[in-house]
């Protein structure tokens, strides 16, 4: 049953609804496609098969967000925050896993936020150690560049030894160094943060780890990382637009790549999917916490990436859409749960009992 429901909310995650101006158009699906066939099952089951498995109660878990580029995109894009933000939610209340947020300073504005609006208090280190409370979570700065950003990483991961570690629509280099815009273009290293060395080094040390993303160049791409360039040849006639050589895909590879239209979608889905598993709904954030989460996001100072202002919608969609996205979710999982049968099924099945008999 658990792959079942994964099967219906991988297909939520993954209606697109890009206009004809965005050169992602008609190739979202595409991308999951290559990640399906890879992984063998429905994207966001393995993912919450592989948190539960792997995160106990009070184990700190790794979230890294931010999509945003200095100094035009400070404090982020509007798809990420919310995705971390519901991830949070459900591996404190749901796992009683302590996250930690990990990213540009700036960019962690617009994710503290959206998790306060989903009911998670970020606290210090210490208080959360000592109070123990399930909707608390941590954060992190991360420096730009490439300069001591290993170094880093093996400082957060020797602190907290996280048992997973999550990307949400967090870039990450391809396999010359180059990093890519989601039309193929190169950018500057030095205005991100490089916490792809979080995911490489955290692997060293058997850490379960997820990618989601939905243009190819994120972390956890590396997966596909073939399949994703010919996918770009297709659309550019090249496998990126500047001429790297390397591809537009990035080649930070996880355990477990969960591709989405958007990546809040696949955030929400693995959400829903550990709050089916542990029978929960409420794990999964409801339609009006999610429009709290998107409207402070914004407010916050995200951007939304198809008109570049801070507008309570993400990458072209609106508030209601990402209401509505919650909502199937929603409506997947309890029906899911819903084992008592119905009048109706048992009119059914008396019925069909009768036929047998005559």
């Amino acid at each position: 049953m658990p792959e079942i429901v994964g099967e219906y909310i991988d297909k939520i995650a993954n209606v697109e609804m890009l206009d004809d101006t965005q050169t992602r158009r008609n190739r979202t699906h595409l991308l999951y496609e290559a990640a399906r066939a890879k992984q063998g099952a429905p994207l966001t089951y393995l993912a919450a098969m592989g948190l539960a498995e792997n995160v106990k109660k009070d184990d700190y878990v790794i979230l890294l967000s931010g999509a945003g580029v200095s100094p035009w995109l400070e404090w982020g894009e509007t798809d990420g925050p919310t995705g971390i933000a519901s991830l949070a939610r459900a591996l404190s209340f749901g796992l009683g896993a302590r996250p930690v947020y990990v990213g540009n300073e700036k960019e962690l504005g617009p994710v503290i936020a959206a998790g306060v609006a989903a009911g998670i208090t970020v606290l210090d280190k210490e208080a959360v150690e000592v109070y123990k409370r399930k909707n608390t979570a941590l954060s992190i700065p991360f420096p730009l560049g490439d300069k001591g950003a290993k170094a880093k990483a093996l400082e957060i991961l020797d602190e907290f030894k996280p048992t997973a570690i999550l990307g949400v629509e967090k870039h990450a280099p391809n396999p010359v160094g180059v990093w890519h815009s989601a039309d193929g273009q190169a950018g500057d290293p030095e205005w991100q943060p490089h916490v792809h060395h979080i995911v490489e080094e955290g692997k060293k040390r058997g850490v379960f780890s997820v990618g989601i993303g939905d243009g190819g160049n994120e972390i956890g791409y590396g997966v596909i990382g073939e399949e994703a360039n010919e996918i770009f040849k297709r659309a550019y006639g090249v496998t990126c637009q500047c001429g790297c050589g390397g591809g537009e895909a990035t080649a930070c590879a996880t355990d477990v790549l969960v591709s989405a239209s958007v990546s809040n979608w696949g955030a929400y889905g693995i959400s829903a999917m550990l709050a089916y598993m542990l029978e929960d709904p409420s794990i999964l954030q409801d339609a009006d916490t999610e429009r709290r989460m998107v409207e402070v996001m914004a407010q916050a100072g995200a951007v939304e990436a198809m008109s570049a202002l801070s507008i309570p919608e993400v990458d072209g969609t609106s508030l209601p859409v990402q209401q509505a996205v919650i909502t199937m979710m929603h409506g997947v999982v309890a029906n899911a749960l819903r084992r008592k049968p119905t009048k109706m099924h048992e009119a059914f099945s008396d019925y069909a009992a009768s036929k047998k008999e005559a």
